[in-house]
């Protein structure tokens, strides 16, 4: 039985009505209206940046020309009117028609081959960008055909400036432009695969001569087959995908070419941190997009960034993620083959959000344990039900707390009353004031939900929100937690039992889940990854256990000046912190305020979080040093 949440990667649906079916319109609403609308999408380079799963190649994927032509054809179709009304929004679809023509091209495949060959600088650059032209025309017009359009109909119109320059691209018919683009693409594919690199005056003028067809082009139109329309006029859209897998020297120079104002044509990069230095890709999640330059460019006037990575305003992005996840797992539910049919396609039904209490003995126990506290503590009967009503009022989500939460709850009002009144009573004064009120809210609820959780295990990750919140907003990690609890509810559904999951089996899975993914990593640096949030993650665990729940920690913070010099001062701590950024591991909340000082948060990531028992909820924090964990990283990896 297939499950279609363990085929995340958008390259694996080679089928475009396929790949729009389990595509939500979320991300493209969040990420790109904004500036579809602003006219900040199309005009200039447009740079894209996210871990691996956070949906930039299905991003791209949407405005190739095929995708967007197949979005036409089922638009009447209520599955796929959300998403194309998304894209009009950015401008990707005018008047129900393609306003863009995109071509993907991949810099996986042979591009980074140039790098490698014994010529200057200035000629493995030419030939990386004149192979990248060549392959976005061929592109343009394989899009085309696959459409039913042939060169015939194709006109090339050049931006008024170029007129002159028409010719080096093949002059100003179609047929020509696309035969000057196989002859490119041909001479420096020898090159590419060639075992012995030729000599540099044996290279073919084809490569070596003006071709600059991206200066030249303004707009592509298609000549209808009747007069009943009129032309089809196209914004040609090149998309550069994992430019991360390019020579540092050619991603930067690729960038600096593509980011030329007098270009017509759309371009858009898309890459991990990986490909950045340290400092860059540290700036790149914390700074103020507007201000964040890169060297000779301004972002923001010669680059547009899209960050698809948790940062800025958070609450918003969150909300906006459990949205996108939502409607993602409904439309994956629609494709499994055994739950789909039988219209279990709403993963929130499938996962119970009842909460399980730990067994009759083990609550006797604690109960016994919270009687030997109030008498070690000297605190009062009296003052002991004065706590006993303030948790009684309390609600979560509209609900009395269990018995078992509701000990646990008093247990931590007990011993923050030990901590806050007067250490030393007197004759007078058996039962002291505490010197701050004491109550029972949300704060202390969550603490004491996690004291059970570390001592008894009860299930503390349950209900579709904390799948949500456990996925650090990336889409890939959300199916992965997401395949294992579908996997079980067909599991159950073929032995005939209830679909849905109870909050044990939920939380037993995904602590699970989460455990396994962190030993499967791989990425470089994935050992002082690991050993970088371990340690933060139990030194978490020991605060969250203290019995007075005075803090439920999820991230170290060092001082936002301390942070801001990582690079110059911790070299190798900052290339570690890249990489856990890039992979999901850390989170960085730069500019936190807290008392009199501005801390950069290391925001431990959902998985480490499910793997230690620590709290989804953000901002508490262990105060710490960069150095503290520069000397951490000094010892060797386990």
């Amino acid at each position: 039985m297939e499950n279609p949440f363990l085929k995340r990667a958008s390259e694996y649906l080679r089928d475009d009505e396929a790949f729009l079916a389990v595509v939500s319109p979320e991300p493209v609403t969040f990420f790109l209206r904004g500036r579809g609308q602003a006219g900040t999408l199309y005009d200039r380079l447009l740079f894209m940046q996210g871990t691996p799963g956070s949906g930039k190649t299905t991003l791209a994927r949407l405005f190739e020309y095929p995708t967007l032509t197949a979005l036409l054809r089922n638009r009447s179709s209520s599955g796929y009117q959300s998403l194309a009304g998304a894209l009009v929004e950015c401008g990707g679809i005018v008047d129900d028609r393609p306003a863009v023509i995109g071509c993907r091209l991949t810099m996986e495949t042979d591009y980074r081959d140039f790098w490698e060959f014994p010529y200057n600088e200035t000629l493995k650059i030419g030939l990386l960008t004149t192979f990248v032209q060549a392959r976005a025309v061929l592109a343009w017009f394989r899009h085309l055909a696959s459409e039913g359009v042939s060169a015939s109909r194709i006109r090339i119109v050049p931006r008024s400036d170029a007129e002159t320059a028409v010719d080096a691209i093949g002059g100003p018919d179609a047929e020509g432009v696309l035969a000057r683009a196989r002859e490119v693409e041909a001479a420096a594919y020898e090159i590419v695969g060639a075992l012995i690199a030729p000599r540099e005056e044996d290279l073919s003028p084809a490569v070596t001569g003006a071709y600059r067809p991206f200066d030249v082009i303004d707009r592509i139109e298609v000549v209808p087959q009747n007069d009943a329309t009129s032309p089809l006029s196209l914004l040609p859209l090149v998309i550069l995908d994992d430019a991360n897998v390019l020579h540092p020297s050619q991603f930067r120079a690729l960038q600096h070419w593509l980011a030329r104002r007098e270009l017509r044509i759309a371009r858009w990069m898309i890459a991990r941190f990986d490909i950045l230095l340290p400092q860059e890709a540290l700036n790149a999640v914390t700074e103020d997009r507007a201000e964040a330059d890169f060297p000779g460019l301004t972002a923001g006037r010669d680059i547009e960034i899209v960050l698809l990575q948790s940062s800025g305003p958070r609450r918003e992005q969150r909300t906006a993620f459990r949205r996108m996840a939502k409607d993602m797992a409904g439309r994956y539910l629609q494709k499994h083959s055994l739950l789909g049919p039988r219209r279990l396609i709403v993963l929130s039904d499938l996962l119970s959000d009842q909460e399980e209490s730990i067994s009759p003995s083990a609550l006797r126990e604690y109960g016994e344990m919270v009687n030997a506290a109030q008498r070690r503590l000297r605190v009062t009967d009296s003052r002991r039900e004065e706590f006993e009503k303030e948790v009684d009022s309390f609600r979560s989500g509209g609900r009395a707390v269990p018995p078992d939460v509701r000990l646990a709850m008093l247990m931590v009002l007990l011993h923050r009353y030990d901590r806050r009144r007067k250490k030393v009573a007197t004759l007078f004064e058996t039962d002291p004031e505490p010197s701050r009120p004491i109550a029972a809210n949300s704060d202390v609820h969550e603490a004491a939900k996690l004291h059970l959780l570390h001592r008894y295990n009860r299930p503390f990750y349950f209900g579709i929100d904390d799948l949500c919140d456990s996925s650090s907003e990336n889409a890939e990690l959300f199916l992965q937690l997401s395949a294992v609890l579908v996997e079980t509810v067909a599991t159950q559904v073929i032995r005939s039992k209830g679909p849905q999951l109870s909050a044990g089996t939920q939380s037993r899975l995904l602590r699970q889940r989460a455990e396994w993914i962190i030993n499967k990593w791989s990425f470089p640096y994935f050992q002082e990854v690991r050993q970088l949030v371990t340690w933060i993650g139990k030194r978490c665990v020991e605060v969250t256990q203290e019995p007075n729940g005075w803090l439920t920690p999820n991230s170290y913070g060092i001082s936002q000046e301390e942070f801001e010099n990582l690079a110059k001062n911790y070299p190798d701590l900052a290339r570690v912190l890249q990489f856990a950024v890039a992979y999901n591991a850390i989170l960085l909340v730069p500019n936190y305020k807290q008392g009199s000082k501005i801390w950069c948060l290391l925001e431990l990531g959902g998985m480490v979080n499910l793997a230690h028992g620590l709290s989804l909820r953000r901002g508490g924090f262990l105060e710490g040093e960069a150095e503290a964990l520069a000397a951490l990283l000094e010892e060797r990896p386990s």
